[in-house]
């Protein structure tokens, strides 16, 4: 049987709010991992009502690759047959009903390259599980390279933003804002027990004045920090170019760079040595796009 599967492009950083502390990367917190995995001890963090676990990390010559598991014993489905009769699902003594994701980090750039598996794990909680200690990562989606570009152009201005964000639930992540508009969300987000905010922000596009007809030139970089700090569920813009006037629409969740690829499975899963395949396929298809993007990022946005 055949089927397909997604792979999601993810630049990642970690970080310390204790400016006096070792720096660390995310490939560091990897390799943490790998020693306790060598160690014969478990890698696992309770985040929500599920256990993640890292069931599978190898070292490699880019990084490393991976397999994260999430258990969960309770709310189980029930099989069935159509038309037939249903059952509960048996299980021994200690079992869970284990969903898997696959990945390869590498540390070229802090890439993470992740299969798309909502069942298992969403990425702001991968980011969760790569947080260790007073050490806080995040996972920031790769845009495609056109977006990007227009978002780092200095001439480039945002006339219209609509986003909606979900309050997060690690209260880690607040550290360390840089935008005041951020820590104005999470101020928002805190004081009022909202869980889903929803933001709509227009300039006045009827004057030629700047200062009117655009959002301030620091929300471009809000923006970015937002989704790194957040589970944004849309951000919608509309850019402009400031001297000629030419717009262009950016969907900075729906135009994330992402890969596709047909395998063959026999059972629940793929191999492994296919989904190892499919990750290197994912990197070298994309890689100009790669190279474009984090060419792009390094000016840095305000």
């Amino acid at each position: 049987m055949a089927k397909f599967y997604n792979f999601d492009f993810y630049q990642t950083a970690t970080i310390n709010s204790d400016h006096n502390a070792v720096t660390q990367s995310t490939g560091d917190i990897f390799q943490q991992f790998k020693a306790k995995l060598d160690a014969d001890e478990h890698v696992t963090k309770d985040i929500g009502s599920f256990i993640y676990e890292l069931r599978l990390l190898e070292e490699t010559d880019f990084g490393y690759r991976g397999v994260i598991g999430k258990h969960r014993s309770s709310d189980l489905p029930h099989a069935a047959t159509v038309g037939g009769e249903e059952r509960e699902l048996e299980l021994e003594q200690n079992e869970n009903l284990l969903e898997k994701t696959f990945f390869h980090y590498y540390h070229e750039n802090s890439l993470l390259i992740v299969q798309r598996n909502h069942l298992c794990i969403h990425f702001s909680n991968f980011a969760r599980f790569l947080s260790v200690g007073s050490y806080v990562s995040t996972l920031s989606p790769v845009i495609a390279t056109e977006d990007i570009r227009w978002l780092t152009d200095n001439n480039v201005q945002i006339r219209t933003a609509d986003f909606q964000i979900a309050k997060p639930t690690n209260p880690d992540i607040f550290q360390d804002v840089e935008h005041d508009f951020t820590n104005g969300i999470i101020k928002s987000l805190q004081s009022s027990g909202t869980a889903v905010l929803n933001i709509t922000m227009r300039g006045n596009g009827r004057t030629d004045v700047r200062e009117e007809r655009y959002l301030a030139g620091t929300v471009k970089g809000a923006l970015r920090e937002l989704q790194t700090k957040f589970d944004v569920k849309k951000c919608k813009l509309l850019l402009e170019h400031q001297e000629t006037f030419v717009t262009h629409p950016v969907d900075l969740v729906a135009d994330r760079l992402f890969y596709s690829e047909s395998l063959h499975v026999s059972g629940r899963y793929p191999s492994n040595i296919a989904m190892w395949e499919a990750l290197e396929n994912a990197k070298d298809t994309k890689e100009q796009d790669l190279i474009a993007y984090f060419g792009t990022i390094e000016n840095r946005l305000e």
